[in-house]
């Protein structure tokens, strides 16, 4: 048996080059027991507009899909996919949106130091916090909290307020780490958009990028919903259009060969996108552009 002196933990195998015993010690300030009162899903909704309401106890959302706005004491704050919502108690809010679909529960039996009781935020802080790099993380914790109140296998309350311990901590974790961490940029990101940046006209699919980054095509659409609020498909096809505009405004090349030239073998496909993102014809646009000189 061996002693770690430094972590004061008793490891009954030594380290090795193939086995290493990572040890557990206690570095949170607070101590949770959480009691969940009720948890559900807004499923997607192509238009959702609560009524005002508040609570007595903690309410807490996630956003998994669409975009839309969260009224919270007069105050208005826009929300999108990875967003997390928490609303203390008396906070009077209501949520709009398009294709919206949520995660949300209500929690009480939360005691912070220092803070009310069932309190999770500061006042200063706001209710609309950004998961990050946790957001995977969270919507699965809350998959898994939605499965046990809806199956009530036997422990499924004890399982259930655990899980709900597990997501106040995350909560916990974003706001110890400050703003800085909310909208960190991801160096994976960072790299497929420089990728796509540099290739798009040579891009055939978004699988394309996957394989030049080693990555699989649900962690790269993650991460650009996450850091640019568009699917990678629409960054591309972005880019493209955007190549097109330049070559229609500075150059007379014929129309099927600037398709070639953003990527676009069939005209057809080239003039629908282009007519579809900007309500002209790549024709209309030369002419609309010579026209107004720019």
């Amino acid at each position: 048996m061996c002693y770690n002196r430094s972590m004061s933990t008793v490891i009954h195998r030594k380290d090795s080059d193939v086995r290493h015993h990572l040890t557990f010690n206690k570095n949170s300030a607070q101590t949770l027991r959480p009691k969940v009162l009720y948890a559900g899903e807004l499923k997607r909704t192509k238009t959702w507009n609560e009524q005002p309401h508040s609570h007595k106890f903690c309410e807490i959302l996630y956003v998994r899909s669409g975009e839309g706005i969260v009224y919270i004491d007069e105050e208005t704050l826009e929300i999108k996919p990875g967003d997390l919502l928490v609303f203390n108690p008396q906070v009077m809010h209501y949520e709009s949106g398009k294709e919206l679909s949520l995660y949300f529960m209500g929690v009480t039996r939360i005691r912070l130091d220092g803070m009310e009781e069932d309190y999770l935020l500061e006042n200063n802080v706001s209710p609309v916090l950004h998961a990050g790099s946790s957001a995977l993380v969270i919507e699965s914790l809350f998959e898994q909290l939605i499965t046990e109140a809806e199956r009530k296998l036997y422990y499924y309350d004890e399982i259930s307020d655990s899980l709900v311990k597990i997501i106040i901590n995350h909560i916990l974790r974003i706001l110890a780490y400050g703003d800085r961490s909310y909208f960190r940029t991801n160096d994976s990101y960072a790299q497929a958009k420089k990728y796509i940046d540099e290739n798009y006209a040579n891009i055939k699919t978004v699988d394309d990028v996957c394989r030049s980054m080693y990555i699989s095509r649900y962690y790269l659409s993650h991460l650009f919903k996450e850091y640019s609020g568009m699917s990678p498909l629409k960054y591309i096809i972005i880019k493209r259009m955007e190549y097109a505009k330049e070559l229609l405004r500075t150059t007379d090349l014929p129309i099927c060969e600037i398709a070639l030239k953003t990527g676009y073998v069939e005209l057809n496909s080239f003039t629908k996108i282009f007519k579809k993102l900007e309500n002209m014809t790549p024709y209309a646009y030369r002419v609309q552009s010579k026209k107004s000189g720019s």
